[in-house]
């Protein structure tokens, strides 16, 4: 991992030589000085030492990257986007070995419109890295969910949750609309909108509750890429790490988050009590 302009940012924001820089890394100014050029690569240990004592210092190399990508890159037609890995990620893209059928819409590459999404996502996992892309979406057919019963039913379906309504007219109307596209677009579900889902699916709130309990959420969307054309249409940016004093703090965050959410869904079931459609009058 190249980290130039980390080192120019830190010595310039610090005022610090890069003998001094090495001093509180606990390395050489030649050390320093062949990481900056690239004449020898950072190992995992120092890297996080880098990024950490950045974190330290109030400077957020990450978001620092997320928006100079989104300025160089985003367009009318194309957008940066984050994935948050398990382990390492090679190029290029394998949608099969990067995923599998059981997500919310079975196999694809899952990109985030933001790189918080991507740091909530490995912040309790054993991994240090997200990465960057540009997604060009220039003659991809795409599909958009918002948060609404199709998108609840979908996730439901995808999921391995309906199985005995596969041959009903709401769910073949879901798969015509994702089974024949590039890209699905749709809000990001996690493990508080899957147990609210559950809820819906298990007839103990209706589709109104449940969709104000998932709005409460806000996660933002995903782009789920389908198929090979969608692949070829999206560009390697950056490898982004992740230190574990950052992640502690998107750990943190996403508690609070969770709190929050769990009572302003509490709230969307008193308010919306009574009103919509449980899901055996949608899929009678």
């Amino acid at each position: 991992m190249n980290v130039e302009k980390e080192i120019e940012l830190l010595c310039n924001v610090l005022k610090l030589s890069e003998t001094e820089l090495g001093n509180k890394l606990g390395v050489t100014y030649e050390t320093i000085n062949n990481w900056k050029h690239s004449r020898k690569n950072i190992d995992d240990k120092n890297l996080g030492r880098l990024y950490e004592f950045a974190y330290t210092k109030g400077i957020k190399f990450n978001q620092i990257f997320e928006q100079l990508l989104k300025e160089e890159n985003n367009t009318n037609d194309s957008l940066v986007l984050f994935h948050g890995a398990k382990k390492e990620f090679n190029m290029p893209i394998d949608i099969n070995s990067n995923s599998k059928r059981a997500n919310d819409f079975g196999i694809g590459f899952y990109l985030g419109e933001k790189y918080e999404q991507a740091a909530n996502y490995i912040s309790t996992l054993n991994s240090n890295r997200a990465y960057a892309f540009n997604l060009n979406l220039t003659n991809l057919k795409t599909y958009r969910f918002d948060v609404s019963s199709s998108w609840m039913i979908a996730i439901a379906y995808y999921r391995g949750w309906l199985n005995k309504y596969c041959n009903h007219k709401v769910i073949l109307d879901i798969l015509k609309n994702t089974e024949k596209v590039d890209v699905i677009i749709a809000p990001i579900a996690d493990n508080r909108m899957y147990d609210i889902i559950t809820n819906f699916i298990e007839s103990e709130i209706t589709d109104e509750q449940c969709k104000h309990s998932l709005a409460a959420t806000n996660l933002g969307y995903q782009y789920v890429l389908k198929t090979e054309k969608a692949i070829n249409n999206t560009t390697y940016l950056k490898e982004l790490f992740v230190c574990n004093d950052e992640k502690d703090s998107y750990k943190q965050r996403k508690e609070e988050l969770m709190v929050n959410g769990i009572q302003k869904a509490k709230m969307a079931r008193i308010e919306y009590k009574s009103k919509g459609k449980y899901i055996e009058e949608i899929l009678k």
